[in-house]
């Protein structure tokens, strides 16, 4: 047994926990069902590939770090789970027909397993030994569980825009 920035190690890291593998899955779930409900970017193939691209890098990296305990990135998923809850309830209450009810609640509910599983995912031993800030050669390996949050940052980039009717429009010259 060895002590490695304050936590005992038996010889080897700790697993990957299952929490996380709960939160890479749920939030997969709820892209597809965004995906599903609000359908494809129908923007010019120029717009279209830079959005896939940017989802993709970003939500990879926000997931990578995540999955190493960087609390910035913790912050940033928390707060967008939490802004998950929020257009979940809204997409729930504001659904027209039973599909959409159907499709807002599984949303809802997998946001909720991924915000459970996070939660879980604190209380690992994982996540104490990823605190310590080890070296990214040490420990399991997590390309693939930065593999599905690439997978859903290319669905997220590839969403449509939410089409909820209101036609806003700002004069900015006062008249």
């Amino acid at each position: 047994m060895s002590v490695h920035g304050g936590v005992e190690q038996t010889g080897s890291t700790p697993p990957l926990p299952r929490s996380i593998w709960v939160v890479a899955w749920a939030s997969l779930v709820v892209q597809v069902m965004i995906l599903v409900r609000q359908g494809v970017r129908l923007d010019d193939e120029v717009s279209l590939v830079a959005s896939v691209v940017i989802g993709a890098l970003v939500v990879g990296y926000v997931s990578a770090g995540v999955v190493r305990a960087r609390t910035v990135r913790l912050v940033v998923a928390w707060v967008v789970l939490l802004l998950g809850v929020a257009a979940g309830i809204a997409g729930l209450v504001s659904a027209g027909d039973p599909a959409e009810v159907v499709l807002s609640a599984t949303s809802l509910a997998a946001t909720g397993a991924a915000i459970g599983g996070l939660a879980a995912f604190h209380r690992t031993a994982w996540f104490d030994w990823q605190r310590t800030r080890p070296s990214t050669d040490e420990g399991a390996r997590i390309g693939r569980l930065v593999a599905i949050g690439l997978l859903v940052g290319v669905l997220g980039g590839l969403i449509g825009p939410v089409d909820n009717g209101l036609d806003v429009r700002i004069n900015v010259a006062g008249r």
